[in-house]
C-alpha cells in the first residue's frame, strides 16, 4: 500500500489567512520551521495506479498539481488515476474540493449516509453528475472494500467509526445538535 500526504494543515491551511500568531507570522517570512501546508488530505493506493483520495479539501487542485502520482496518464487525453474519494465528514474543509472533480471523470464517492445527504441537499454538488460519480454509503464499524467508479474493488479495506464531534456549522439545526456527520 502507498500513502501520500497531500496536506497536513488545519482547515484553511497554514498559515491561516486571518492569523497573526507567531507560527503563522514565521511561515509568512519563509522560516523553515514553519513551512506552509495545505489542508489535511491523503491519497491511498494498493497498486500505485488507482488512487483513493481521503477528503477533498478546497486545496485539492493544488494538491493534485503537486503530486505526480495523481496526474493524468499520457493516454487517453482525458483521464485520472483518482478512482475514488472517501469523505470523513461533511465539513467544508473535507467536501469543497469535490467541485474540482466535476469535469465528467468517472470515480466513486464513499461517505457515511449523513454526509451523502448533505451533498444531496446542496444543489452545488449536483455538478458531480451521478452518471460519472457513483455514491456509496459507507458503513460504520464494519470493514468494507471501497470501489472505483466502475465498481471494481480498489484492493483496500476501510473500517470507519464515529468520533465525538458536532455537525458542521453550515448544517447545524435545532433538530440535530451535537451529532457529527
Amino acid at each position: 500500500m502507498r500513502v501520500i500526504v497531500l496536506g497536513a494543515g488545519a482547515g484553511g491551511g497554514f498559515p491561516q489567512w486571518n492569523s497573526a500568531g507567531p507560527g503563522c507570522a514565521r511561515s509568512r517570512t519563509g522560516d523553515l520551521s514553519a513551512m506552509p501546508r495545505s489542508q489535511a488530505a491523503i491519497a491511498v493506493s494498493a497498486d500505485g495506479e488507482r488512487w483513493m483520495v481521503v477528503n477533498a479539501s478546497p486545496d485539492l487542485r493544488a494538491q493534485i498539481a503537486a503530486t505526480p502520482a495523481l496526474w493524468p496518464r499520457p493516454r487517453p487525453l482525458r483521464n485520472s488515476p483518482i478512482a475514488a474519494v472517501l469523505l470523513t465528514g461533511a465539513e467544508i474543509d473535507a467536501i469543497a474540493g469535490l467541485l474540482h472533480l466535476r469535469e465528467r471523470q468517472v470515480f466513486a464517492l464513499h461517505a457515511v449516509p449523513a454526509t451523502l445527504d448533505v451533498l444531496a441537499d446542496n444543489p452545488v454538488f449536483r455538478a458531480l453528475n451521478p452518471e460519472f460519480v457513483s455514491r456509496h454509503a459507507m458503513p460504520l464499524d464494519t470493514p468494507f472494500q471501497p470501489v472505483d467508479g466502475a465498481g471494481r474493488p480498489l484492493g483496500l479495506t476501510v473500517t470507519a467509526y464515529a468520533v465525538p464531534g458536532k455537525v458542521p456549522l453550515f448544517a447545524e439545526t435545532d433538530a440535530a445538535p451535537g451529532i457529527a456527520l
